[in-house]
């Protein structure tokens, strides 16, 4: 991301079901919107209650929308990372007002009220997005026995 962006971490819940579209060069892209809802604590009833809902509609791209498109849909707890952009549009009664998006870094499923099975898929070179456990140029790779001494 470019120096002097806005970036915010964002949790809440999936509205509706992720959309897939593409470009008209064929780049993929994927729009979806968060709820992410408050909570205060309610000192005459000694009980929590529910705060503000923030709504905010994320954008991802290329292989990060590929892999949130199979793996995400309406109800999902996820947290969000990105940029926050501010746009302006019309309204169907032709005002001119102001809204919020999230350009999105990264995406992760929550764990707090679910489970989540990994599934790395390819990179565009034909190769893991993540490097494989043991490389040989790695340090922290060793085998046999470890101390609390650096490999260096």
């Amino acid at each position: 991301m470019p120096i002097g962006e806005t970036v915010i971490t964002l949790v809440g819940n999936l509205t509706a079901d992720p959309e897939l579209r593409h470009t008209t060069d064929g780049t993929p892209w994927l729009s979806f919107n968060v709820a992410s809802n408050s909570r205060n604590w309610d000192k005459t009833r000694a009980e929590w209650g529910e705060g503000h809902t923030l709504f905010l509609r994320c954008t991802a791209w290329r292989w990060l929308a590929q892999n949130a498109e199979t793996s995400l849909h309406k109800g999902v707890r996820v947290i969000v990372t990105g940029a926050l952009r501010q746009f302006e549009y019309t309204s169907a009664d032709g005002a001119t007002r102001t809204g919020f998006g999230l350009d999105v870094e990264d995406i992760a499923v929550s764990l707090r009220y679910a489970t989540a099975t990994i599934h790395p898929t390819k990179g565009t070179r034909g190769q893991s997005e993540r490097p494989a456990h043991g490389v040989k140029d790695d340090p922290w790779a060793k085998t046999g026995s470890y101390d609390d001494n650096p490999p260096f």
